[in-house]
Parts: structure tokens; sequence; C-alpha cells
């Protein structure tokens, strides 16, 4: 093959940014305050999804295991069922039962 043929390669071109990103820096970045709820939300729901894993919980049961307030741990479990990623099963001494969807 001789040299002529051959096609030189482009430069790398930049990576455009995706549209949140240019919302993000146009906002002024986020918070430090949104981003500690945000990552206070997620060690949440990983815990409730460890919790689950094991079984089908009441949310009594749910707070015990997870050391948060029913309160938290209600509005979370909701947000879940909302989203699909929890079911409701059975009562047990007058409190459903929750299962992790798949598990």
């Amino acid at each position: 093959m001789s040299p002529e043929t051959t096609t030189p390669t482009p430069a790398a071109a930049p990576k455009a940014k995706r549209p949140i990103d240019s919302l993000r820096e146009w906002r002024g970045g986020i918070s430090k305050e949104l981003k500690e709820y945000f990552n206070e939300q997620q060690k949440v729901y990983k815990a409730l999804r460890a919790a689950l894993r094991n079984g089908p919980r009441t949310v009594p049961q749910l707070t015990k295991e997870c050391n948060l307030p029913a309160p938290i741990v209600m509005w979370h479990l909701m947000a879940m069922r909302r989203y699909g990623e929890v079911l409701d099963g059975p009562e047990q001494n007058g409190y459903l039962l929750y299962t992790l969807k798949g598990a």
C-alpha cells in the first residue's frame, strides 16, 4: 500500500456538551447541599434495597433493620413503589409487606 492512498486520521473532535451539563454550567453548578441531599437519598435507597433483597419486609421491620426513621422509610418506599421497584404484598400484623421487584 502506498503512502498516497492512506487517509489522514482526523484529530479528535472536542466532545459535545450534554444539554444537562450546559444547563448546570449556566446555573452555576450543583450546590453542595443538593449534592449532599442526593447522596443521602441514594444511601437510603441502597439500604432499603439491601434489606428487601432478604425477603419481604414491613415498614417497622425496615425501620429497625435500616436504622432509619419510619417517615423516611415510608417516603422512600412509596417512591420506589410508584416507580415499580417495590410491590405490595399481604398484610402481616396490620402492616403491608413490601417486596423488591425481581428479588
